[in-house]
């Protein structure tokens, strides 16, 4: 059984435990097997809503013990030399593992660039890469993207853009043909020569590869995630950490 099962039957029986508690004190009756069936035969839609209720409240409590953990502790996140959007003198950063062929990716790109513009000066994005199995676009372009980067940083910027920018072009990519027309159409379009960047492919590859590891540890699961000051937007809204960390 992984650890995730575990955990989540550990979670479930102490949730089923307290709903029980609280009917069973409810009803003035102790926690017996044979109680637990005549509460559950006597008002099955009381039991669920309260077992629902409970479950509900058991998750907040473990997303806010989570959170207030990270303030504590947050996550050390390399970011010297990779590509940023906004200023790098900016106190607040936002580490974005990203997909190039994920439409939550490709929605994220102007929620992002309100938040540089409404907190102007004090906000930028470190971008990483998490490409998804299932996405085969994603990971060459990852890989072109940091070599692009090695060249010019403004550069690896308006490839980015690029794709996100037409990104019904890129999303359901699948043949290896396909995918390399998409990266030598994108190359052209930012004046960069192909042979150029291939010089730097292999190490493009590693930083990839780096940042897969890295969001692998992270417990990163999907794209976009968002860390903030090295503390994950998991358990409370982007915009809310963000503001949290201004107003500090």
């Amino acid at each position: 059984m992984k650890t995730n099962q575990i955990v989540a039957l550990v979670v479930g029986s102490c949730v089923l435990t307290f709903a029980a508690s609280v009917l069973f004190s409810i009803n003035m009756v102790s926690i017996t097997p044979k109680n637990l069936a005549k509460v559950v035969e006597k008002d099955p839609v009381l039991f669920m809503e309260t077992l629902q209720a409970s479950a509900k409240n058991a998750q907040a409590e473990m997303k806010k013990k989570e959170f207030e953990e990270q303030m504590e502790n947050p996550a050390e996140i390399a970011t010297e030399g990779r590509v940023t959007f906004g200023d790098k003198s900016a106190p607040v950063t936002i580490v974005e593992f990203s997909d190039f062929q994920c439409g939550y990716c490709a929605r994220a790109v102007n929620r992002l660039k309100d938040l540089k513009k409404k907190y102007d000066g004090k906000v930028k994005v470190v971008y990483k890469h998490f490409p998804l199995s299932f996405h085969p676009f994603a990971k060459p372009a990852a890989e072109y993207f940091e070599a692009i980067a090695l060249i010019d940083h403004a550069k690896a910027t308006e490839f980015h853009d690029l794709i996100f920018g037409e990104f019904d072009l890129y999303a359901r990519l699948k043949s290896e043909d396909e995918i390399n027309k998409a990266i030598d159409s994108l190359i052209k379009k930012t004046g960069l020569k192909k042979a150029d960047i291939e010089k730097n492919l292999e190490k493009g590859k590693k930083t990839v590869a780096g940042d897969i590891e890295e969001a692998t540890q992270l417990k990163v699961g999907g794209t976009p995630t968002f860390f903030v000051n090295g503390v994950s937007a998991r358990s409370i809204g982007l915009e809310e950490l963000v503001e949290k960390f201004i107003n500090e």
